[in-house]
């Protein structure tokens, strides 16, 4: 019987259609107040003095990092359990990605193995909050102050997370947040630069727009300038967000706290559900953490190997239930072997051969969850879930 449940889907409502309308018939297309509402909008969430919005978190974290003058032969110290952009980021612009192993509890860095990572070529620590989940990012943050280094808060998928009360994207000297289609919050695609230091956000706005501090292309009182070359300050890139998107992302922030008590109130059907449930471990989140599910991420027992995993996941498939294997450690990565050859990381790459990400959206029902835990549990039986 088919189900039909989606590993993710968006949660856009009239009032995100009205604005991205009213946007779409505005003046200006990018770059116009709707921008500066979102960004005003993420900055205020995370306690910051700026934000500045990019078409993707992705364009985000490369402006950053050459904001920063990260180089050829700077070595950063990443998650190897974590979504693989941020590395391939940092190789495109010529710096090394150096790889520390992740908390099995909570996977997110270790910070013991973060410090032993740590040399004189290091120039940042970028640390993600996994599926959401904040904790450890103070004693990462301790160690980034002690060893005077400055830390990323990679926050894609952590908006409105707490650790002990504080916001996520403010343990750091620049945090990132993430509005693609499948996070807690969307503006359909793009992502927010939020910092407190001025100089870093000038850096990040003007390599935001090819260097310019202004661009009369976009905005209807700047037209009468001829020479709009000189207002090129810096070399940069177009990963401007548009006012559609920015409009968007402006209501669901609006939006934020009735998303994230029902996208919570999934997270406690499926702790119930699965639960005490053979082979399966559900999230660990700790009494100080205030969490904001990004999405629901299980692990299987270690009776399990990698390729049961994956036919675990088929079978999900076959019932047309979304299921997918994040993350997989970076260091396992064909791609990133050259790179990975120096810094084994073995709990993240024994974990990534048992997680299974499991359909988490906002507007998932308990009868969905209640469909998608009996399935899991159906495809775990022993010798049967392959035919299941």
């Amino acid at each position: 019987m088919s189900s039909n449940i989606p590993l993710s889907c968006a949660n856009i409502t009239d009032r995100e259609t009205r604005a991205a309308s009213d946007a779409l018939l505005g003046e200006q297309l990018a770059l116009g107040p709707w921008t500066a509402r979102f960004e005003q909008a993420v900055a205020k969430h995370a306690t910051s003095n700026f934000g500045i919005a990019t078409n993707s978190p992705y364009s985000a974290m490369h402006i950053v990092l050459e904001s920063m003058g990260i180089g050829p032969g700077d070595e950063v110290v990443i998650p190897a359990f974590a979504f693989p952009a941020t590395a391939s980021t940092l190789i495109s612009i010529g710096a090394i990605p150096v790889f520390a192993d992740c908390d099995p509890r909570t996977m997110n860095i270790d910070a013991v193995d973060l410090a032993n990572k740590i040399t004189d070529k290091t120039k940042a620590i970028i640390a993600t909050h996994t599926f959401g989940n904040p904790a450890g990012v103070d004693a990462i943050a301790r160690i980034a102050q002690e060893q005077e280094i400055p830390l990323v808060e990679d926050a894609s998928q952590a908006i409105a997370s707490q650790l002990r009360g504080r916001q996520v994207g403010t343990f750091g000297r620049v945090a990132i947040f993430a509005f693609h289609g499948n996070a807690q919050i969307t503006c359909v695609d793009g992502g927010v630069i939020v910092t407190d230091d001025d100089g870093l956000a000038e850096q990040c706005r003007l390599k935001r727009n090819h260097g310019f501090a202004s661009d009369p292309t976009m905005g209807t009182d700047e037209l009468h300038l001829v020479r709009t070359d000189e207002l090129m300050q810096s070399t940069g890139h177009g990963v401007r967000l548009s006012e559609v998107h920015a409009a968007v992302g402006s209501v669901q922030m609006q939006r934020m706290q009735e998303i994230m008590q029902k996208r919570d109130q999934v997270a406690q059907w499926y702790m119930r559900r699965l639960g005490g449930v053979a082979h399966i471990s559900c999230p660990t989140i700790e009494d100080e953490v205030q969490m904001s599910w990004d999405g629901y991420v299980v692990r299987l027992s270690d009776n399990f190997t990698r390729e049961e995993r994956d036919e675990v996941i088929r079978g999900l498939h076959r019932h047309d239930i979304g299921a997918a294997d994040y993350f997989q450690s970076i260091t396992s990565l064909p791609l990133f072997a050259e790179h990975a050859k120096d810094t084994p990381c073995p709990v993240a790459e024994s974990i990534s051969e048992r997680t299974i990400a499991l359909p988490f959206y906002t507007s998932m029902t308990q009868r969905e969850v209640d469909i998608v835990g009996q399935t899991l549990e159906l495809m775990l039986t022993r010798g049967t879930f392959a035919d299941a």
